[in-house]
């Protein structure tokens, strides 16, 4: 889910934990509306303070941006006020699997999930004292991948979220239902996100039946009606999903603005029953470890699913009406106090169990050794890559940016000498960047000896060394060379060389549009594409990024970067046949 694409304490749950969900109709069942509000604050965001609102993810820049935005903050503040749970949206590329690249144009796994632990490091860092509740991250696979690379990058950035920042809610969007190796992954997936026609006859993959269905969100765009509202809730209720939100909206992006039908849309999620479910048992803890705990606790009939807390924070959900949850990422030697909530099919929370105090073991005392060698390479304006030497016992690396966290990293993601990017500095500024490593148990080593890196100064364009060529039938190929860390790099291309036709930007009528490695066609008038199957991206090495599409004659193009930093267009660049 894009802004313009055309556009966990860390948590893993005990195997299994899945069962039959207590029989009920769907009239039992509620629905809490999540909403992606890909709109400034003001009036709409005040809309959104509602009981019927579960979740609601805030997006100012396709992620956190550079700087404080005092509106945003007040906006996150008041929704926090009203009980909704806030998400910021951060990327993740598909971890660089359709050749999406990061803001130092890379397109590998380790980039992708470097850069998404430093937009939620940003995100904490600009709106984190405001209620922030935790991270939206977008465009994640649905596979597991080979030897189950993906879901195993997906599971560490959840686990590093969620011990970085305790409590945090974490969202993943594939869009479409995942392999069940994503099961364990987050507080919720968002496993459909497409129109109504195609809503009408999808059905979600068999492994989702009979769990939770507050960790399954679809959203519905091009809900016509409010018939078709009420339709599209009915079926979103058969099919396991504890949050919807639908919108008669359309693509490019449907996201950016309230349904006329919001009133009703809440009333028709809202369930008649309001009996919470009995009060669970108090937790008992069956195993303890050093950063572990293995819960477990009388159930509550008629529940879905249970949520537990630690000294009043929620920091984990089970995946279905079993009792038990394992939590990870946990101080070493600290005493927490424990509760459970029950929920059931409408919403219900039970009132907290009994606390319980329990206290994780002390670790051993053999921290691993400080990282040594570390080293820049290829120092960018707003970039940098760190090498240092692996150290043995080691199960997390943690990089800090001035004193600060900014990536937890396991070594089994992490190749000896494969360089870690660290993106979103500010050109021409020192940098003082150090490692340390964590093992199992939850020691730390020494930090390794600081090192203090000035980030290169700009020169010239933010876009340089523009061209554009047709090689017969062949098509076109375009360059560019994108100066500043952008998110987003475009080609406006005006195919029939008519500044009357298409999409009108900087002085040019553009027939095709290139998104980072997405084509798309212009339909209809405005901001109005529909994709092309093909991936026109053919590099992006050194910032250097070479297009091809099946574009002939004589046409004329702009280059465009957007995101993290300020907004540049190109000159108008003729291409010739």
């Amino acid at each position: 889910m894009f802004v313009r694409r055309v556009a966990a304490v860390a948590v893993l749950l005990l195997a299994s934990l899945t069962g039959t969900v207590h029989a009920s109709s769907v009239d039992d069942r509620g629905m809490s509306l999540a909403v992606p509000a890909y709109f400034a604050p003001g009036r709409l965001w005040e809309r959104l303070a509602d009981p019927g609102v579960g979740i609601v993810v805030a997006n100012p820049s396709s992620g956190p941006g550079k700087d404080f935005d005092p509106a945003y903050a007040e906006a996150v503040s008041d929704a926090r006020a009203a009980g909704v749970t806030v998400l910021g949206y951060v990327a993740t590329g598909y971890l660089g699997s359709t050749g999406r690249a990061t803001r130092l144009g890379e397109t590998t796994s380790l980039a992708w999930l470097a850069q998404a632990q430093q937009d939620v490091a940003r995100w904490y860092e600009l709106y984190g004292g405001y209620g922030l509740g935790g991270v939206f991250l977008d465009e994640v696979q649905n596979v597991c991948g080979p030897g189950g690379a993906y879901s195993d990058t997906y599971r560490a950035l959840d686990e590093s979220i969620k011990s970085l920042h305790r409590g945090a809610f974490t969202v993943i969007n594939p869009g479409i239902g995942t392999e069940e190796c994503y099961a364990d992954i987050a507080d919720v997936s968002l496993t459909f996100e497409g129109t109504y026609e195609t809503y009408q006859t999808w059905q979600p993959p068999a492994w989702q039946r009979g769990r939770d269905p507050r960790r399954f969100w679809h959203l519905v765009h091009a809900t016509a009606t409010e018939e078709q509202m009420t339709e599209a809730l009915r079926l979103g209720e058969q099919r396991g999903a504890g949050y919807m939100y639908l919108t008669p909206d359309v693509l490019a992006n449907p996201w950016d603005t309230l349904p006329d039908y919001w009133q009703a849309e809440l009333d028709a999620a809202r369930s008649a029953d309001t009996t919470p479910p009995a009060r669970p048992g108090p937790a008992a803890a069956v195993e303890r470890g050093s950063t572990t705990l293995a819960l477990t606790w009388r159930p509550s009939p008629h529940t879905v699913g249970y949520d537990v807390h630690l000294d009043g924070l929620r920091v984990a959900g089970t995946a279905g009406r079993v009792p038990a949850v394992t939590l990870k990422g946990l101080d070493p030697g600290t005493r927490y106090a424990v509760t459970v909530r029950a929920r059931d099919a409408a919403g219900n929370a039970s009132t907290a169990s009994a606390a319980v105090p329990v206290r994780t073991r002390k670790p051993d005392r053999s921290p691993p050794a400080t990282p040594a060698g570390l080293r820049a390479e290829d120092v960018r304006v707003a970039g940098v890559r760190l090498t240092w030497e692996r150290a043995a016992d080691t199960a997390w690396y943690d990089v800090l940016v001035d004193g600060k966290r900014v990536l937890r990293l396991p070594p089994t993601l992490l190749p000896a000498g494969a360089p870690v990017p660290v993106t979103g500095l500010t050109p021409a500024t020192s940098y003082t960047f150090s490692v340390l490593a964590r093992d199992a148990s939850g020691n730390e080593s020494a930090p390794a000896r600081p090192l203090t890196v000035t980030t290169a100064e700009p020169s010239g364009d933010p876009i340089s060394e523009t061209t554009g060529t047709v090689t017969g039938d062949d098509g076109a190929t375009y360059q560019a060379r994108y100066n500043l860390p952008f998110d987003f790099h475009h080609v406006y291309i005006d195919a029939d060389d008519d500044a009357s036709t298409g999409f009108a930007v900087a002085g040019i009528g553009a027939d095709y549009l290139i998104e980072n490695a997405w084509f798309y066609r212009h339909a209809g008038t405005g901001w109005n594409w529909t994709p092309v199957d093909l991936n026109p991206l053919v590099s992006s090495a050194d910032d250097l990024f070479v297009w091809r599409v099946p574009v002939t004659g004589a046409h004329r193009v702009v280059f465009h970067g957007s995101g993290s930093s300020p907004e540049a267009y190109s000159p108008v660049v003729p291409v010739t046949g």
